[in-house]
Parts: C-alpha cells; structure tokens; sequence
C-alpha cells in the first residue's frame, strides 16, 4: 500500500464514503475492501459498523473470522470502526446511563474482536458516559474519540466540557476525531445539485449561503435564516433542506485544530470534492499544517461526502484525488517544517 512519508499522518478511507457504490449489484462488503485494496486507497479502512456489518453488534465468531480475514487479506490496516449510541431508541424517552453504557459497551467488545484499535462516537457520548466507558476501553485495548463534527466547534460547550474531561484524566484511551467538516472555507458547490432537484429556487440557496458565510457561531443562524426565508415564500420542508448547509458545513478556524491536540486519536478527512488536485470548499493546506506541527501519525480517514447531494462523481475517484493531495501536502510541509 502506498503510505506517506514515515513519521507523518497516515491516509486511510472509510467506507461510508462509497456509499453509493455499496448500492451497485455485487458491492458486497468483500468486494468494496477488495476494490479499495485494489485502487490503492489505503492503508487505514475504517467502517459504519450499523451500515457494513450484517448483525452488528452482535457477531458470531464466523463474522469475526470473516471480517478479520478480509482486512488481512486485502493488505489493508484496521484504523477505526463507527459506532453509534441512540438515545431516542425508545418512543417517549431517552436511554439512561446504565443503558446508554450498556449500548456502546457491547460495539467495543465486538469492534475488539474485529481487531480494531479505535471506536468513533458522536458527542452524545459526553463526560460521564466516556468517564463510565474508560475502563473498558483499558481493558479491551480500544481507544474511544468523540466525533467533532458541524456544527460543534472546539469552543462549543459539550467540547469544552470533554476536552476538560480529557485534560484532567490525562489517559490515551478517550479523545477527539475532529472532523474536517467543523472548518470549511465554502459551501461545496454540490449543494446546488440537491437544490435543484429539489425544486428549491436559487434565490433560497443564495440567501443561505449568504448566512452561512457572515461572521458569527453558525448556531446562532437557524434563527434568521428561518426568518428570512420564509419572507420569501419558503415551505418549512424547504426550510429544513436550508439548514442542512449550517448543519453540514462548519466555519471553526482550521488553526483552531491545534486545541483538539495531544487528545487526537483519529481524523475524518471529510470532504466534499478535489478538482484539479485542490478543495474548494476546505482549507487542506492549513489543516494538513497544524496536523505536521502537532506530530500527528495516526490516520486520516477520507469521508467522501458529496454522495449526500450528487452522484455526478465517483467516489472511488475522488478518494484517489483526496490521497494524492493530502500526501503532497503533508510531504511538502514536512520538508518546509523541518528545513532550518
């Protein structure tokens, strides 16, 4: 497998980004780690454990086998495996503790079994589930990262309250998985695809995007934006299709990374399309920086996430494009780092 240059941040893909592909006659869970194999889009596989894996989370020893062997087979590393805490699985209320630790407990002990070393968690997961979760997480060798995905930003206060947690614990098994998603210079342009397709009249998409690229906490928006919109004849459907651009596409300062650190076990490298071996729509190079500054070598899972509007590109495609740029910017700013 093609890697980057040794002692910097590694590249990898999640599934999820082939999400459309996984819909194709034959794109079986075999068949996409070998294609991805194949393209060479590793090393680093990770997974949605709801969505790849039949039965999840209870496997019997087969599907273990079975799982294990595909991945070791392929030449391919286990990075991280998705995991997800519902808490409204239930009409009428949320799980409690015991149940909301009974929930994740059972994807780490099978995520173990599977051989990954790291579980992916949504911010749900706060400080006194993860405080509860630790032990576990030593006992199983399985480090825990909380998802920071848009719109949370390192300054929102459930991130506050875990990085606090992470700080005063001081322990490698719990951390962040920021997602590149919280720092975006643009809409991506594939929102305009959904938007059309959807009968949304540009003047909405226009507003919105006007929104999203003003000063200020994207929480504080929905508010105007539904106000506005609705001025100008919006439906509520079309209304909540809006606020998927604030919900989607975060403006945190990519600088701003450098305060997730040294509790960052996993990154998603989120993204909406590479053209002509740049993104539009993220910051990379000022992201890939603060990653070589703050001597990260663990993996960057390539989340290809345009498939939410389009299916104008591949992603197996677009993962490639992905790799060969974040591989030339890791390398050349390793070289302008340590030059004297």
């Amino acid at each position: 497998m093609t890697d980057t240059a040794p002692g910097l941040t590694r590249l990898g893909i999640t599934l999820f980004s082939l999400t459309l592909e996984q819909r194709a006659p034959g794109n079986d869970l075999a068949a996409l780690i070998r294609q991805v194999a194949g393209r060479d889009l590793g090393p680093g596989v990770e997974m949605v454990a709801f969505q790849s894996l039949r039965g999840w989370p209870r496997l019997d020893d087969e599907a273990v086998r079975e799982v294990r062997g595909l991945i070791a087979d392929s030449g391919l590393t286990s990075a991280c495996l998705a995991v997800n805490l519902d808490l409204a699985l239930y009409p009428g209320r949320l799980l409690s503790d015991d149940e909301a630790y009974d929930y994740v407990a059972v994807q780490m002990r099978s995520a173990a079994a599977l051989g990954f070393p790291a579980v992916r968690v949504g911010a749900e997961c706060g400080p006194a589930i993860m405080t509860r979760l630790l032990p576990l997480a030593e006992e199983l060798g399985v480090k825990i990262g909380v998802e920071i995905h848009a719109p949370l930003t390192i300054d929102a206060p459930p991130v506050a309250e875990l990085k606090e947690l992470f700080t005063r614990l001081d322990t490698e098994w719990l951390g962040f998985i920021p997602d590149f998603s919280a720092s975006m210079r643009a809409v991506p342009a594939a929102v305009d695809d959904a938007h059309r397709k959807a009968g949304i009249p540009p003047e909405l998409t226009a507003l919105t995007r006007r929104l999203w690229s003003e000063p200020g906490p994207t929480m504080a928006k929905f508010t105007e934006l539904e106000r506005r919109a609705t001025e100008l004849g919006a439906s509520p459907a079309e209304i909540g299709n809006l606020k998927m651009i604030f919900t989607m596409h975060g403006r945190m300062d990519p600088e701003r990374w450098a305060d997730f650190f040294p509790h960052v076990i996993h990154v998603h490298g989120k993204f909406y399309g590479v053209f002509d071996g740049e993104d539009p729509s993220i910051d990379f190079p000022a992201i890939a920086r603060v990653l070589r500054e703050q001597g990260y070598t663990g993996f960057i899972s390539s989340e290809y996430e345009a498939h939410a509007y389009t299916d104008r590109y591949s992603a197996f495609d677009q993962v490639r494009a992905q790799h060969d740029m974040l591989k030339r910017l890791l390398e050349d700013q390793s070289a302008t780092i340590v030059s004297p």
